[in-house]
């Protein structure tokens, strides 16, 4: 196996452990946020995305 594909197995791996984690932090935050259903999902998606774009920005910030 190349060195590559096994640094994509390593980041993928690393992607569903932090998606996991990310979930449940979010799912943690918004406890105080009253809402159900399709509008809690809704919240929950947004925040989860909002959260991966700012990772995304951070990290792109430092390597330019």
């Amino acid at each position: 196996m190349s060195k590559m594909k096994e640094l994509e197995q390593v980041a993928q791996g690393v992607a569903d452990l932090t998606k996991e984690i990310m979930y449940d932090s979010v799912e943690w935050q918004l406890s105080d946020y009253p809402q159900d259903g399709d509008d809690y999902n809704a919240l929950h998606s947004y925040v989860m995305n909002k959260a991966i774009e700012l990772l995304y920005k951070q990290n792109t910030n430092k390597h330019r």
